[in-house]
């Protein structure tokens, strides 16, 4: 924090409103030993507990264990789950039992078992039976951006296995190996490397599966059918065993379905029915969510491809969570369970944000209507496990699954040490911010939206810094610490954005000119300061990401608060107004005039969705239809244009919007395209934020606003004028 910031805080402050962002989002301490439901310490949630009274100690020498069938269990045969990966653990004073279905259900049992045992060297009497809803659960490394690393890879199978998640699938956009020269074998020393984490991967009984990207310039020739053949046989000399096809994010010859299906016919005799240990193939179809769908092709896939290929899936739209009837919509079409391709919480397309929240929004009882639940994660491989954790939990037993009790159990095991500051920081890196896709969440940054005053934002700000500092100091989470450290950097800067925030209208309220300039001052600097941070900017870094937090509340009310006081200021005083941003238009009455000296004009007020018009003449009868009220959005950085009749805002179709205004669609940039000393200056307006970027165009045969969108110069026809309603 700036000098000038740590003047304005005591260096003693009791409160830091943590309390108030746990019950913000409603929850109480499950975290405690003496908690009133014990399973509560076990992630995922077993599908059948029983908790029996006394403890013992973790060190007995008197444990069973072993698999359906061993000698060593036996006594406890019927005990065991039917189901694969299923177990039985016993904890009594006659001892312990651990009873696997097969090998993966033991080891499964001792991650349960493990997660027992308590700090002081005891593990609660308990009996366990329990199953995955879920037959395949986990991580698709399918994003665009940069790799996961080697090590980074190494890490995360660790992680899976202690969290019952048991699929990997290796698709890095990135990987030419994979992709663009996905005919070519891998170099030695990669081939080694993948080697390595197929061993890895088996060892925490995850199946590693392989996947291939060739439809972007396949040639439906025998020639690619063998070549793709000859490099999964490649893989399997690595130890892969199981392999999917991607088809995603292409278009031309390659999406054509029937040549894909015929494909995946051609793998599954000439490759995976010579092998006796290949499981079924897995293929992405280009197709892979309902807003993409349309004519057969998801129903070709579904009647002329091998039953057996299991299709992957993403939802309603790209970026979606799961409900019952996006199942029942695609296994319909595909006659076969979809396989799930979760694009949460995957940030290729939002990078910078990271997404910390609680995973929620799939449906809890979708379990048997899928053949496989993966999440695809950030490019940030340690942050990304944050959200795995509660993906384990709920493709485990999504019966019972509790978003927020999981967060809690997540952020705990993440990051135990300094728990409460690595919550404050990811309740401050929820949202995705307005994109194509449409996914938001709320529910970011409650303790500062519950705030009833400006004492208690004052307070929160406070707070954010102090978790900032806390985190960056961390040396128990390294790799960890440097991935989420330029969104703890920027977390420290908006928290002090919010201080001098609070300072600046303490000073205005108290006709302090002078201070409130010089604070105004510190405030553009730490912004700029903010605005210049950067995350994976090294040489050959895919993408570059500039961290913001705290978008969805915070740093709205920021900009809008600000530009309110700086409003405000103007009107006041005219001391050092250099310092302030200048705006193209000032806020006011205009009318917007084109180039032949035509009025736009609300032609029908009382009626909704009509598009304003061009009038030659005045209209002296409802003067105000031709009057336009423009004004300055601090928070958008652009300006909404609202009709001074009726008080309907123009939308970026020209027309009068039928919905609620909404900065992020309804604001407009403003250029100013002649001198400031012509008399009858010239701006363009172009629309912006979700509306797009069509520069708006004034015909003279057209009594209506056109739009382009393309633009290398601004010829007379993209200039309006604006004349201030004397």
């Amino acid at each position: 924090m700036n000098t000038f910031i740590s003047s304005f805080i005591h260096s003693r402050v009791k409160s830091i409103l943590f309390i108030t962002l746990y019950l913000a989002f409603g929850v109480a301490n499950v975290m405690g030993q003496t908690q009133q439901e014990p399973e509560r310490c076990l992630s995922p949630l077993p599908q059948q507990v029983a908790w029996g009274s006394g403890n013992v100690a973790a060190d007995s020498n008197n444990v069973r264990q072993g698999v359906r069938g061993d000698k060593a269990v036996r006594a406890w045969s019927r005990r065991i789950p039917q189901q694969a990966e299923g177990y039985y653990l016993s904890i009594s004073q006659k001892g312990i039992v651990i009873a696997g279905a097969d090998s993966a259900g033991l080891f499964y049992g001792q991650q349960t078992l493990a997660q027992l045992r308590r700090d002081d060297g005891t593990l609660p009497c308990v009996e366990i039976t329990d199953w995955p809803a879920m037959p395949e659960r986990g991580v698709i490394e399918g994003y665009y951006g940069n790799p996961y690393t080697h090590e980074a890879r190494l890490r995360l199978f660790d992680f899976m296995g202690r969290n019952k998640l048991n699929v990997f699938i290796y698709g890095p956009k990135d990987d030419p190996y994979h992709r663009s020269q996905w005919r070519v074998p891998y170099p030695k020393d990669e081939a080694r490397r993948l080697s390595e984490l197929v061993q890895a991967a088996r060892r925490s009984h995850v199946k590693f599966v392989w996947a291939i990207h060739p439809g972007g310039d396949i040639r439906w020739e025998l020639s690619d059918s063998v070549a793709i053949v000859r490099k999964c046989e490649a893989m399997y000399g690595l130890g892969v065993r199981s392999f999917c096809v991607f088809f995603d994010d292409i278009g031309g010859e390659g999406a054509r379905g029937e040549k894909q299906a015929g494909l995946l016919n051609y793998l599954h005799k000439a490759f995976v029915q010579k092998h006796d240990d290949v499981d079924a193939l897995m293929m992405c179809p280009t197709q892979y969510n309902r807003s993409w769908s349309g004519g057969d092709y998801l129903t070709t896939l579904g009647t002329q491809m091998e039953p057996s290929v299991r299709v992957m899936w993403t939802g309603a739209t790209v970026v979606d969570m799961i409900d019952r009837e996006d199942m029942e919509w695609i296994n319909a079409q595909l006659r076969r369970k979809a396989y799930i391709w979760l694009n949460y919480p995957v940030t290729d397309y939002c990078i910078d944000h990271l997404l910390m929240g609680p995973t929620w929004g799939n449906a809890l009882d979708i379990g048997p209507m899928v053949s496989g639940f993966c999440s695809n994660p950030m490019e940030y491989c340690e942050a990304s496990r944050l959200s795995l954790f509660s993906i384990a939990d709920y493709a485990w037993h999504p019966e019972t699954y509790d978003a927020q009790a999981s967060w809690l159990m997540a952020t705990k095991q993440i990051m135990p040490e300094h728990v409460e500051a690595f919550r404050l920081f990811c309740d401050n890196n929820v949202d995705l911010g307005p994109t194509a896709h449409g996914l938001r969440r709320e529910t970011e940054s409650q303790g500062f939206v519950s705030a009833k005053d400006d004492g208690e934002r004052m307070q929160y700000f406070k707070a954010m810094s102090r978790a900032a500092t806390e985190l960056e100091r961390d040396a128990s989470q390294p790799e960890l610490r440097d991935e989420i450290q330029p969104w703890v950097q920027s977390m420290d800067l908006t928290a002090s954005r919010g201080i001098i925030t609070l300072i600046m209208q303490q000073q205005l309220q108290q006709g302090e000119p002078e201070a409130f300039v010089k604070s105004y001052e510190s405030y553009d600097r730490t912004t700029k300061q903010q605005q210049a941070l950067r995350s994976r900017d090294f040489r050959g870094s895919i993408k570059v990401a500039t961290p913001v937090v705290a978008t969805r509340h915070i740093e709205p009310w920021l900009r809008s608060r600000v530009a309110e006081m700086i409003a405000d200021y103007k009107q006041r005083y005219d001391y050092r107004l250099d310092v302030f941003p200048v705006q193209v238009v000032e806020n006011g009455t205009y009318f917007i005039r084109d180039t032949h000296g035509r009025y736009l004009t609300d032609p029908a007020y009382a009626q909704a969705g009509v598009k304003a018009v061009f009038r030659v003449e005045r209209d002296t009868i409802n003067p105000q239809t031709q009057e336009w009220t423009i004004a300055y959005d601090g928070n958008t950085g652009r300006y909404s244009i609202t009709n001074n009749q009726a008080r309907r805002y123009l939308n970026e179709v020209g027309a009068f919007g039928p919905n609620p205004f909404n900065a992020e669609w309804n604001t407009y940039e403003i250029q100013k395209q002649t001198a400031e000393s012509d008399a009858t200056p010239a701006y363009s307006i172009r629309n912006a934020g979700l509306g797009g970027t069509a520069w708006w165009v004034a015909v003279e045969d057209d009594e209506v606003i056109q739009f382009v969108r393309e633009a290398e110069t601004m010829p007379s026809v993209f200039t309006w004028q604006l004349q201030p309603v004397k």
